[in-house]
């Protein structure tokens, strides 16, 4: 490309500026369009013959002002300007950046598949139908306290709004801090809540059905011949841990009425930590111990078919196990696990059409999507008998 960038004579203080200046002239015209990498830093230095540092002095500038995007080991991407916005929900005029952000945690690997992959998957399916780019906003491996959490978090967040993206899907842990955040963020630009919602904040959400699931789930399990079920929750006040548990109670109840065997089971924080009551549950006689265990999740299935072991059970054999999620396709013992499949790569495209809707009517009141889950049998629960 032949430089459009003459070096006059001039201080060095200067040159970055200069350069800047070229390169937002290059932007604004269209050369470099929105979504697109910047070129890289060598090309660009030959071609405005000027040293290195001045090309990443100039970048810093454009990044600042919002024209350009730069994460850690990535060339910059081309941004548009952001747009002043008022605070007042009606009227509100949205940044313009082609870039949408997923903030979340991308987890641990293992035993367990990557359903933050299969929610990006399917956002940028819908996203590049529409001409926006989604980008991976990563929170870490391993989650942490409600304080580390909502600092990580926070961090995040604020990077979004400084750098202008054009929306944010965001799947929340510390959903007891960051209200006042969040709230400001859904006010600046286009916010999708995931999984979970954050108590007082009025934002767009997609999640599953996570009630009808576990509801269809003690079902099943009552056809195939179960009354003792018990179900094993987490002490989390979200309302995926609420509504699956509630699913829970209302199968039995409205299959045994008032003689339903009931045994909720609260999972310590700790895979290290003691769970007494649990093993006095599981060491009762066989026609008096559970016959069955649901789960609140894949992970914690995992957990308690390690327990069973220890206690001298097996699955399915003395024990069925259901999950939910499907994020884990076989126990550590090799069994198949069956579990209630969570939608993820729909939870994707979903919270991207609404990402949509809202840059069509950022007066349009908020929206709330819970998509169905899916029964998906394998060996860890068979017939009693």
């Amino acid at each position: 490309m032949a430089s459009d960038f003459q070096q006059r004579p001039s201080t060095s203080t200067h040159l970055p500026t200069k350069v800047a200046e070229a390169l937002r002239d290059r932007i604004r015209s269209g050369l470099y369009q929105p979504g697109e990498w910047l070129p890289a830093e060598r090309e660009l230095t030959d071609d405005m013959r000027v040293h290195r540092r001045v090309v990443r002095a100039a970048i810093a500038q454009l990044e600042r002002e919002g024209l350009l995007l730069r994460r850690p080991n990535c060339r910059p991407i081309v941004q548009t300007p952001p747009v002043a916005v008022d605070d007042t929900p009606a009227g509100t005029q949205f940044p313009a950046s082609r870039l949408v952000a997923l903030v979340m945690w991308h987890g641990g690997g293992g035993a367990t598949e990557s359903s933050q992959q299969r929610i990006f998957w399917g956002m940028n399916q819908a996203l590049g139908q529409a001409g926006y780019h989604g980008v991976f906003l990563d929170l870490g491996e391993d989650v942490g306290t409600e304080q580390e959490n909502a600092q990580s978090e926070a961090v995040h967040l604020r990077y979004a709004l400084d750098h202008g993206f054009g929306g944010i899907v965001f799947y929340a842990y510390a959903y007891e801090s960051n209200r006042e955040l969040i709230q400001e963020v859904s006010r600046r630009m286009p916010l999708v809540l995931i999984d979970r919602m954050v108590p007082g904040v009025e934002a767009d959400f997609v999640g599953a059905e996570n009630r009808q699931a576990m509801f269809d789930a003690v079902k099943y399990l009552i056809r195939q011949g179960h009354k003792r079920i018990a179900y094993v929750t987490k002490g989390e006040s979200i309302n995926p841990v609420h509504d699956r548990l509630q699913g829970y109670l209302r199968a039995l109840r409205e299959e045994f009425a008032s003689d339903a065997y009931e045994m909720v089971l609260t999972a310590p924080f700790s895979e290290r930590s003691t769970w007494s009551v649990f093993d006095t549950v599981f060491r009762l006689p066989a026609d008096e111990r559970p016959t069955a265990v649901l789960c609140v999740n894949d992970v914690e299935a995992m957990r308690v078919e390690k327990r069973l072991v220890e206690l001298g059970l097996s699955v399915p054999e003395d024990v069925s196990l259901i999950g939910f999620d499907n994020i884990v396709r076989s126990l550590p013992s090799g069994v198949g696990l069956t579990t209630m499949a969570q939608p993820f790569e729909e939870i994707g495209k979903a919270a991207c059409k609404m990402f949509l809707r809202r840059i069509e009517d950022s007066a349009a009141p908020p929206l709330h999507v819970e998509l169905p889950v899916k029964l998906i049998e394998r060996a860890s629960s068979k017939p009693i008998g």
